[in-house]
């Protein structure tokens, strides 16, 4: 039974720690969300709040300037004594013409819409457009606030919709007294479309209200005479449309609530506001400042469209954040639990190896011990495969080394036997005579078989010396029965004598009796072969360049020309130009081999140059 038990926990726990972490990232995600997207849309509100506070201030400066500009208009008016004059006598033509006249001049001096001047009862008398095809001379104005408010004593100020121009426009009115009684009011009409013009931000909307809600100022020309309900509501009440109906203030303009579908208040106290429509469909901002001074609010309907992409960017880089340190945390953990496990086959392979290097290491020593030997006999076997190359060399010239020494020993033998017979005679003078022949024929005998002594000599040549004149003479004489049996031709020049090189006279034979022999081989279809050699010579160095008029290397010749057992001939081992090569290194100097721009092989050989003179 305990087994089982242990079993079934094992069971039930392992799945529930495998989702631990899973639900923990996705609550943690669900909760950085949550909270991104709340600090986002706060901080998005509050700059975009900001935003259209700042372009409040600004639109509001300007409406005030525009509307101080005209404000005291009509009570300087008032005080004109050409429209007192009419106003005491209406009827008068000339005092009539006299009004408009000046009303006219009055308002292109200031920049007026219009200007005019009604009488007690409402109708006007005079008007700055009197030359206009639908001027306000004969009109009744008694129905207008602005009107009422001027009667009344006060300086009326108003917007309304321009009952004959179908204007929209903001009215300024004043009494005009005589004798402490109110005879009429002069009114000017002040045109704002211009301030709606100059507003160019695609991104916010202007809105100037009356007290009502109704829109009569807007950037967007389809808000225009559009009702804004009072917070809170979505619709207004028919008891409001009917009061606006009946202020003939839009007269024959359609009064239309917005298409409102929500709304709702920040903190702050700014409006959120979500439109219908083809045009105006989206969430806005409201934010809104009264002036009472002019019986208007000005608004700014910010649009909300940034708030999504500011919400967006937020949330992608905010949740990328949390993702990038959830991996890294992930990925810091999986190193921690993977160093540990590590650390433990580490420490164990330690062991490991520590017992593997103590078998290792009486085996890496007897190794080394058997190369060290195998080196040995390597460098040895190598000496001993140069002198057997010059040996061979030795084979090839016996037949022109016999050549040159049977004319001499032929003439020792006619010498020796005329001694014998001149001695029996008595002749003893003559007998000295073929004596000294004799020694001389000896002593050329002598000269001949001393360069392939010293060819055949194996012994250390550290610090050895050779005159280039030695070496022609050593090379001629190894060499001239070959060149003699190929019609052979060897150019050597002849200022170059006194050069010493460094290195013996053996090797440096050896090395130029392979090249000279190679060269001979490669012109062996020729009937006059020819060999050039060439010395040059700077402060440090001797260069012996012998150069064949054959068919030159091959590319694949030239990349092995210098291995071991690489040859392109049918006889032989392929050791001479790899000797001739290790020779050449061996002394201090390289040997290359190239293909001659005229023609031909030529192999360079480089060595350092003696500034002494050899023993």
């Amino acid at each position: 039974m305990p087994p089982i038990m242990r079993r079934n926990s094992f069971v039930t726990f392992t799945p529930l720690r495998r989702l631990a972490l899973p639900l923990l990232l996705l609550l943690g995600t669900l909760l950085v969300t949550t909270g991104l997207f709340w600090h986002a849309r706060e901080q998005g509100l509050a700059q975009i709040r900001q935003d259209a506070e700042a372009s409040l201030g600004r639109y509001i400066i300007n409406l005030r300037h525009q509307l101080a500009r005209h404000r005291d208009l009509p009570r300087l008016l008032a005080a004109q004594q050409q429209l007192k004059a009419l106003l005491t006598d209406p009827h008068n033509p000339r005092k009539t013409d006299a009004a408009n006249r000046y009303l006219s001049w009055v308002n292109a001096i200031m920049g007026a819409t219009d200007s005019y001047l009604i009488n007690s009862n409402g109708l006007t008398l005079a008007a700055s457009n009197w030359d206009q095809p639908l001027p306000f001379i004969g009109n009744d104005y008694s129905f207008r606030p602005y009107f009422q408010q001027a009667m009344e004593g006060g300086q009326g100020r108003y917007f309304a919709l321009g009952n004959t121009s179908r204007v929209r426009g903001y009215f300024f009115s004043s009494p005009v007294r005589e004798a402490d009684q109110i005879i009429g009011v002069t009114v000017v009409k002040v045109d704002l479309e211009d301030i709606e013009d100059s507003w160019n931000d695609a991104l916010q909307d202007i809105l100037v209200m009356d007290e009502d809600g109704v829109i009569f100022i807007s950037t967007r020309h389809d808000w225009r005479f559009r009702l804004l309900p009072r917070p809170g509501a979505l619709t207004p009440d028919d008891q409001l449309l009917a009061r606006i109906a009946a202020s003939r203030r839009y007269e024959n303009a359609e009064v239309r609530p917005l298409p409102l579908q929500h709304r709702d208040t920040t903190t702050h106290g700014n409006q959120l506001l979500t439109l219908d429509g083809n045009e105006a469909a989206g969430h806005y901002l409201l934010v809104s400042e009264l002036l009472p001074e002019a019986g208007m609010r000005v608004a700014v309907l910010a649009n909300l469209s940034p708030l999504k992409a500011r919400i967006a960017r937020t949330l992608i880089t905010g949740l990328g954040a949390f993702w990038a340190s959830a991996a890294l945390l992930l990925f810091l953990r999986a190193r921690h639990r993977m160093k540990q496990r590590h650390e433990h086959e580490l420490q164990q392979a330690h062991e490991a190896l520590e017992r593997r290097v103590a078998q290792r290491t009486r085996q890496l020593t007897d190794s080394n011990q058997r190369l060290k030997q195998e080196v040995e006999q390597h460098q040895q076997t190598q000496n001993q495969l140069v002198q057997a190359a010059k040996l061979a060399v030795l084979g090839q010239l016996s037949a022109g080394i016999n050549h040159e020494l049977n004319q001499p020993l032929t003439a020792i033998r006619q010498f020796a036997d005329n001694g014998r017979k001149l001695l029996a005679r008595g002749r003893t003078e003559a007998v000295d005579g073929n004596l000294a022949e004799i020694g001389g024929l000896a002593g050329r005998m002598a000269a001949i078989l001393q360069p392939l002594r010293e060819f055949a000599r194996q012994r250390d040549a550290g610090g050895a010396q050779t005159r280039v004149a030695q070496l022609r003479q050593g090379v001629l004489v190894l060499m001239g029965a070959e060149l003699e049996k190929h019609h052979a031709t060897l150019h050597w020049p002849d200022d170059r004598d006194d050069i010493v090189v460094a290195g013996d006279a053996g090797r440096l034979e050896q090395v130029l009796v392979n090249l000279i022999g190679n060269a001979l081989q490669a012109m062996a279809n020729q009937p006059a072969p020819r060999i050039d050699i060439n010395i040059t010579t700077d402060d440090a160095r001797v260069i012996l360049a012998v150069r064949d008029h054959g068919p030159g290397l091959s590319e694949r010749a030239l990349a092995h020309i210098f291995e071991p057992f690489f040859t392109t001939k049918s006889t032989g081992l392929g050791l001479g130009l790899s000797i001739s090569h290790r020779i050449a290194e061996s002394l201090g100097g390289e040997l290359s081999a190239a293909n001659h721009p005229g023609g031909g092989a030529i192999f360079t050989l480089v060595l350092n140059r003696a500034h002494k003179e050899p023993a």
